[in-house]
């Protein structure tokens, strides 16, 4: 019995606080927790009752650099607080924790209510400095234990990715073949579809206007879903606009490999790091960037373009360049008009009934100081005649054939989506001629797996109606695919006289 243990410790209870900081470590280093469990006989040798002995191991598998998520911890702590705990056992100071400030805070609390700390190597009371010193300096070592961990990892994790051989899970659109090396996806249904995305932004400009294409024409996109062993798993599923943005701004598409795109950082919240966020890094503090790694589906060039478009969709009309995709309403020049005093661009302001009224609207100048009147308001209608009238003359003097060139964009739009569903109901098809295969070659006498095979054979065959069924749909709402040639003929003279066509209440 040490001396620094005496009855008025022995009348209170005995936390033993067990942590690890992974569930793998959990798993597979049981001696480090049955090390920790031996605490509970080690209480008992310096006199405490089984009955007064609390095990806390609520806390294992989670990390110790912060107190989020360990409630097992803050019980402990609220109950030293409270004047209700003799002795805290742990193993070591990081099993405790890995932060200076908790440990710290934790050492305080320890001091104000008595209570002692008990380790591998002895026992500690807060109130006596040179044991507040030591327990000091075994916190800082925890942590800089951590540190120097946290530097020999990231450190041969930044040398393996200057060598372009960190791994990680491939983007859609591509796999590892035997040589370890990034190549496309063998499956040409994948390989098409990605393409299609950068084409159709080519065109749209827009990744909203892409996949509301894609949404609209009722084709979808691959994911991967992969399981422990990294064997893919390709999961068809409508296209999202998130999914879309992820894909342009990936630069893997563009061939490069590339390594420090993002960083995470810490929120605090009532003084205490609540979660980390990731936080993407301009590309020119990009750690690594290797160039033509991989096969490519856009060029780098092509790349920077689609992301210097993305920024100019936003709609932030305090940033120079950036003008916004043009939205629903009767202003033409949507994003287009800077203000003549102050250069700022101006956005659209609709008033009246329905919104048939717009204004041209610079207010700058009032939200940098609220005394400041409106910088300028302009009326729409009237410059935008005027630039109605100068853009239709251009339009009649060149004499432009739009006919040929929208005529031919609608006929490639309607192959890639006849191609896409085309490989669809391959794929489905042959999933059920499989499912028939394999009912066939089933022995009648083997009920329970012809049974089985024949629910699977009928699944399939439900899922190939469904799909045909969604086809139908598809080529149902594209009514220009069924226009006979005479009638090609008369859209093509109709896009001559484009100022009729302008004018039309038809036209969108």
């Amino acid at each position: 019995m040490t001396p620094k243990i005496r009855s008025t410790h022995l009348q209170r209870q005995a936390c033993v606080y067990l942590r690890q900081s992974s569930p793998g470590q959990v798993e597979n280093n049981r001696e480090s927790t049955e090390r920790q469990y031996a605490l509970v006989g080690r209480a008992q040798a310096f006199g405490w009752d089984s009955s007064q002995i609390e095990t806390l191991d609520g806390d294992l598998g989670k990390s110790g650099s912060t107190t989020e998520g360990r409630e097992d911890f803050k019980r402990m702590m609220a109950s030293v607080g409270l004047g209700r705990v003799g002795a805290v056992f742990a193993l070591e100071a990081s099993r405790l924790s890995r932060s200076q400030a908790d440990w710290h805070k934790l050492l305080d609390v320890c001091a104000l209510t008595d209570t002692l700390i008990v380790d591998h190597d002895g026992v500690y009371d807060p109130n006596d400095f040179n044991d507040r010193v030591l327990l000091g300096f075994k916190g800082t070592w925890s942590h800089t234990e951590l540190h120097g961990m946290r530097l020999r990892l990231q450190g041969a994790k930044r040398n393996k990715a200057q060598k372009g051989e960190l791994r990680s899970l491939p983007p859609a659109g591509y796999v590892y073949d035997e040589a370890d090396h990034l190549v496309f996806d063998p499956d040409a249904s994948v390989v098409d579809v990605v393409k299609l995305v950068f084409r159709k932004f080519n065109e749209i400009g827009s990744a909203y206007g892409v996949a509301r294409h894609f949404n609209g024409s009722g084709m979808l996109f691959p994911g991967a879903r992969w399981s422990a062993s990294e064997t893919k798993r390709v999961i068809w599923a409508p296209t999202t606009y998130l999914r879309v943005l992820s894909i342009l701004k990936n630069p893997t598409y563009a061939g490069a490999y590339t390594y420090g795109r993002n960083c995470t950082e810490g929120r605090m919240c009532d003084g205490v790091i609540r979660k980390m966020r990731k936080k993407v890094v301009d590309r020119s503090r990009w750690l690594v960037v290797i160039k033509d790694a991989h096969p490519a589906y856009v060029s780098w060039e092509e790349y920077v373009e689609n992301e210097a478009q993305l920024t100019r969709n936003r709609h932030d009309t305090d940033v120079a360049g950036r003008r916004g995709m043009s939205r629903n309403g009767l202003g033409l020049l949507q994003g287009l008009v800077i203000c003549g005093r102050c250069g700022s661009r101006m956005y659209v302001h609709y008033d009246g009934k329905a919104g048939t009224a717009a204004d041209y609207v610079c207010d700058r100048r009032k939200r940098n100081t609220a005394n400041d009147p409106v910088c300028w308001v302009v009326p729409a209608p009237a410059i935008d005649r005027a630039v109605e009238e100068r853009v239709l003359e251009a339009l009649s003097v060149e004499n432009i054939d739009l006919s040929l060139s929208v005529l031919s964009e609608l006929r490639k739009s309607v192959k890639d989506e006849e191609a896409h569903w085309k490989v669809r109901l391959e794929k489905a098809r042959y999933e059920a001629e499989r499912a028939r295969r394999q009912y066939d070659a089933v022995e009648p006498e083997n009920r329970l797996v012809a049974r089985g095979l024949e629910e699977q054979w009928n699944k399939r065959l439900g899922e190939l109606e469904c799909l045909e069924q969604e086809h139908a749909k598809a080529s149902a709402a594209r009514p220009l695919t069924l226009l006979t040639d005479s009638q090609r003929r008369e859209v093509a003279l109709l896009t001559r006289d484009f100022p009729s066509v302008w004018h039309s209440d038809s036209t969108p």
